[in-house]
């Protein structure tokens, strides 16, 4: 007997903020897909918020909207709205009144055991702005116990090419053979 379904809505890069009127859309349209496509998670992979300045009414929005959604929402900071002091996920106490919302906040990246989804999710958020990041560093082995076993990180792959940007970089190297069943 296999594991049960999990199917994950995995998304990223909404950069909230950034678009005046369509920013409620875009994220009215992300949490409206959750049950259009049977999604038993979502996962923001990053950038929900195109900068640490975004309006507070608009951040009330969202984090009302995503506590409200109907499967868990597991968020990391990506590099524009890391973690910094006074960002977005720092400076707004209703994020701590949201039951459904886990946002990701340990340098090291941490780890949420999901027993009703019979998962084990790891995420690391961007914590800082001004060095290189590592997305994949510090993840750890995959518990092997049945559940799903998914990673969640900010970054861009670049396989074995030539790299334009120094930071961000997940290499073929950092998730060949890895025994994760998916990597956000």
């Amino acid at each position: 007997m296999g594991r049960k379904t999990l199917r994950v809505l995995h998304t990223s890069d909404l950069h909230l903020g950034n678009y005046g009127e369509r920013d409620r859309q875009i994220l009215d349209g992300t949490i409206e897909a959750i049950p259009e496509h049977g999604a038993d998670m979502l996962i923001i992979a990053g950038d929900l918020f195109d900068h640490n300045r975004v309006d507070k009414g608009l951040v009330r929005y969202a984090a009302e909207r995503l506590d409200a959604a109907p499967c868990p929402v597991l968020i990391i900071a990506g590099n524009h709205d890391c973690l910094v002091t006074g960002s977005v996920f720092d400076r707004f106490e209703f994020w701590r009144d949201c039951t459904n919302v886990r946002i990701f906040k340990g340098a090291a990246g941490e780890t949420v055991h999901l027993p009703g989804l019979d998962a084990m999710v790891w995420g690391k958020s961007i914590d800082y702005d001004d060095r290189d990041v590592k997305p994949l560093e510090g993840m750890p082995r995959p518990e092997v116990n049945g559940n799903w076993n998914i990673a969640i990180a900010h970054g861009y792959y670049v396989g074995r090419n030539l790299v334009l940007f120094p930071s961000y970089h997940i290499y073929e190297e950092d998730i060949a053979g890895m025994e994760w069943d998916y990597i956000a």
